[in-house]
């Protein structure tokens, strides 16, 4: 599995940087298919439990995704307000838990992911997608090794069985360290960097469970198999899903207090 996992970070990692790194159409493009694959494996799991979101589901998170490259923060919040809305009228016949899940999963993978796009689209986006991209990576590699290797009490057996306490704190540790290195890379001084290297971190490891209990609750191992050793698309971005909205948060919270 650490083989398999290794092979594929030595694939994605790459384009995942170029795509941050060249902006423009290629961004578009690789919004445009990380979307679609997570909806899709969404609307697959949420299937498995008898929850039926209609096939427009699938287009609809993308187009709220890419709605964050507009860089228009008021056209982005109504693309999640009509997308919710339309899935919310072609769900609602079906039941509660139908509307549950599809409105859920247009804010889950559509507004989350355009959060990302939003800020990409910042004239300082390129630096904050990377800070936001290196400490999520380096919170993933801490907490995997440094539970292999020191796990032993249990984060949330009922949820995520292989993680530890240890290999959260090994997680945070690596996110406090690698957003202080990063911190001159966004203008943030070392104790900012490693505060927000802390908060991106967390909001790692959440985006984690977050995914875990939702495979959990569909009674399935991972979200797919596109991506040997990780499993599916969800699988690989649940994390970066929730940091891409914590660096946008980060990023409005220091341009405000930089102003102020």
């Amino acid at each position: 599995m650490l083989k398999q996992r290794t092979l594929s970070a030595l694939v994605f990692a790459p384009l995942v940087v170029g795509a941050c790194f060249m902006g423009g159409a290629v961004f578009l493009g690789f919004i445009l298919v990380i979307g679609g694959f997570c909806a899709w494996e969404y609307r697959r799991m949420v299937a498995g439990t008898g929850i039926n979101l209609s096939v427009i589901f699938i287009p609809l998170c993308a187009a709220v995704a890419l709605a964050g490259l507009s860089n228009r923060l008021d056209w982005f919040v109504a693309s999640i307000i009509s997308g919710s809305l339309i899935v919310l009228a072609t769900s609602i016949r079906q039941g509660m838990l139908d509307t549950v899940f599809g409105v859920s999963g247009v804010i889950y993978v559509g507004a989350l992911l355009g959060a990302l796009g939003l800020l990409r689209m910042q004239p300082d986006g390129r630096e904050w997608c990377f800070f936001v991209l290196f400490i999520t990576w380096a919170n993933d590699m801490g907490a995997y090794f440094g539970g292999r290797a020191f796990g032993k009490r249990k984060l949330a057996p009922a949820i995520s069985p292989g993680k530890s306490w240890e290999g959260a704190a090994f997680g945070l540790g690596s996110g406090v360290v690698t957003g202080a290195a990063l911190s001159s890379w966004v203008g943030l001084n070392l104790a900012g960097g490693a505060l927000a290297g802390a908060f991106l971190a967390l909001m790692a490891q959440v985006g984690d469970l977050v995914e875990s209990k939702f495979k959990r609750y569909c009674k399935v191992k991972d979200s797919g198999k596109a991506i040997p050793g990780h499993g599916g698309f969800l699988d690989r971005f649940d994390s970066l899903l929730f940091t891409g909205a914590g660096g946008l948060l980060i990023r409005g919270i220091y341009r405000l207090l930089l102003h102020s």
